[in-house]
């Protein structure tokens, strides 16, 4: 035990020693740090291969319908924006795949990840209802995220959303509806999300 203590003391004496200068604290504090997330790594090796392989099974959102999804909400819901995103659940990302107006497609915020649960109260709990297969609608004053404040510039104060597919057992992207008022029809606007959501689960044979 004794022989052990004075090993422990003479280790800790010879990196002390070592450590004569800022750099090689720094070099060692880097190593330090690389060694535990080469042990993080290893030791989650499993479930991080088991995320991935899952990631890859997930189907994807059927980009040849983007603009025709698109043009027939602008044509049965009078809308004044939509946006299209693409979404991972595993790994909490949701990116703007496609943002329209009436006068056309908009790349400005195209790219963009805003997060699936994010900080927002208000995006959290459409979030949620979005997984439970609802289609959340409600007034939109303030921004929930970078691409909201494109919605507002572009005029909209009411918005609605629907995952892709319209279903509980999967979600692989949102369809985010905005007006500059209020739809007359709520039900009738429901339904036609609904078909553009469908139309966007799966490619034209």
């Amino acid at each position: 035990m004794a022989d052990e203590k004075l090993n422990a003391n003479d280790t800790l004496s010879k990196v002390l020693a070592y450590v004569d200068s800022p750099f090689k604290l720094f070099a060692l504090i880097l190593m330090a740090v690389l060694a535990f997330a080469g042990w993080m790594f290893y030791d989650n090796k499993d479930l991080l291969v088991g995320a991935y392989k899952e990631q890859q099974k997930l189907p994807q959102i059927a980009e040849g319908r983007v603009d025709d999804a698109a043009s027939h909400l602008f044509k049965h819901t009078g809308a004044q924006v939509v946006a299209i995103f693409k979404v991972n659940p595993i790994l909490g990302n949701r990116v703007l795949y496609r943002a329209y107006t009436k006068e056309g497609r908009d790349k400005t915020m195209e790219g963009l990840d805003v997060g699936l649960f994010t900080n927002n109260p208000n995006n959290n709990r459409d979030v949620v209802a979005l997984m439970a297969n609802e289609i959340p609608c409600s007034e939109y004053k303030t921004a929930q995220s970078e691409v909201g404040l494109w919605y507002i510039e572009k005029g909209m104060t009411y918005g609605c959303r629907i995952s892709i597919p319209p279903d509980e057992e999967r979600f692989i992207g949102q369809i985010t509806v905005g007006w500059a008022t209020p739809p007359a029809n709520l039900e009738h606007t429901r339904a036609m999300m609904t078909i553009a959501a469908t139309m966007l689960a799966k490619e034209k044979k």
